[in-house]
């Protein structure tokens, strides 16, 4: 039988919440650690650290992407304005600075969708957390529900 928010220590609502907030390291030895203790615990530490797990490797993966293109603008404004201009148009480098104004401009829009993306998806994690200190049952739409079958194939589970 499922305990009510009212039923749950102070001590399991406190770890479930630092889950979600302190990031995946810290969410997976909670969940080593309190596992056998409480399925509430158990079932918040897990989520937290699959969904921050996701997160980071999002984040990395962005972060990596938008890196090769300031590689490849930065590559392409030195050439366009030392190389290309000073050789074939040395009179006229107005151009190649526009273009690599805009190739800047191009960067911080990137870096800025992504700084936008990546603090959408801990806004969701503060979220996650604040259900949890409150004692309440919060589960992602999709990731709730694996993380529930990770544990009922463990034989750990009982919904919390």
């Amino acid at each position: 039988m499922e305990k009510s928010s009212q039923e749950r220590s102070s001590d399991e609502k406190l770890l479930a919440g630092l889950a979600y907030l302190l990031g995946f390291i810290p969410a997976v030895i909670i969940w080593l650690l309190k596992k056998d203790q409480s399925p509430f615990i158990r079932f918040h530490a897990l989520q937290a650290a699959i969904y921050t797990g996701i997160i980071s490797f999002v984040t990395v993966l962005l972060l990596a992407a938008q890196i090769a293109l300031m590689i490849v603008m930065g590559t392409g404004a030195f050439i366009g304005t030392n190389v290309i201009a000073d050789t074939l148009e040395p009179e006229s480098p107005t151009i190649y600075f526009f273009l690599s104004i805009i190739m800047i401009m191009i960067i911080l829009v990137g870096l800025s969708i992504i700084a936008l993306l990546v603090i959408s998806l801990h806004l969701v994690n503060f979220i996650a957390a604040v259900y949890a200190f409150t004692g309440k049952a919060s589960r992602y739409p999709l990731l709730g529900d694996w993380v529930e079958r990770i544990l009922q194939k463990d034989g750990a589970l009982s919904k919390g």
